[in-house]
């Protein structure tokens, strides 16, 4: 683990964890395995060091999952939400938060398919990103079926407990903060928790109006080459 000069900050947060649950069943697909990635979050106090300024470009942190994509994510998008956004915009910032990831490697991970009405959270072959109901505390859900070490199928919901924003607003979630963190996710990549990750997109803390997470880090970066090379 990278030393990095740091704070001790005294704040106001939404804290993120993350719970991780599994089940699998038996198909002819041989053995298929879900794994639900909740984050939580809660209002606290927290005393914690952080770095004081940006370091993500340096800090070269990541952690793996157990599995990744052997091909190409084709993913629909689910526009439908109650916060006035338009289909166009929704779509041009989820694609960007996915692009953010695909611009770091020269495999193609993730490829838009176009808008659907499904939803997400049930295997039926779709890859989706949508809006949908879950319960309080979690800002948003993603699943990942997978044999072995390959990903089979992969959804994230964003909870509609939460307000959401397009353009980083204070007291609400950013979409594309939030996605690209969790395409990282769909990629093969596991949340960071120390706190001198603080600066790196897989940290799996997170607060409203928080945006520095629409870019990657030097470790994001490393993470992803591991699993699919520059």
């Amino acid at each position: 683990m990278k030393k990095v000069a740091s704070l001790v900050l005294i704040v106001l947060i939404l804290w993120s964890s993350t719970t991780v649950l599994f089940s699998s069943v038996s198909t002819a697909e041989s053995s298929v395995s879900l794994m639900v990635i909740e984050r939580y979050d809660s209002r606290r106090v927290a005393v914690y060091a952080i770095s004081a300024t940006d370091d993500s470009m340096t800090n070269d942190d990541y952690k793996l999952l157990n599995f990744h994509w052997y091909n190409t994510a084709n993913y629909y998008i689910n526009p439908s939400n109650k916060y006035g956004f338009s289909t166009s915009a929704v779509v041009t910032t989820i694609t960007t938060s996915a692009e953010t990831w695909d611009t770091k490697t020269s495999s193609e991970v993730f490829s838009y398919k176009g808008t659907t009405t499904r939803s997400a959270g049930r295997r039926d072959g779709y890859n989706v990103v949508a809006w949908g109901t879950y319960g309080s505390g979690v800002i948003a859900v993603t699943y990942i079926w997978y044999s072995g070490s390959r990903i089979l199928e992969t959804d994230t919901r964003m909870n509609t407990y939460y307000r959401w924003s397009l353009s980083g607003e204070a007291g609400k979630m950013d979409v594309q903060n939030i996605m690209t963190h969790e395409f990282g996710h769909w990629a093969g990549l596991a949340d960071l928790y120390d706190s001198a990750d603080y600066w790196l997109t897989m940290y799996g803390r997170g607060s409203y109006g928080e945006t520095y997470k629409q870019t990657l880090g030097l470790g994001d970066i490393l993470g992803l080459e591991a699993w699919y090379g520059p």
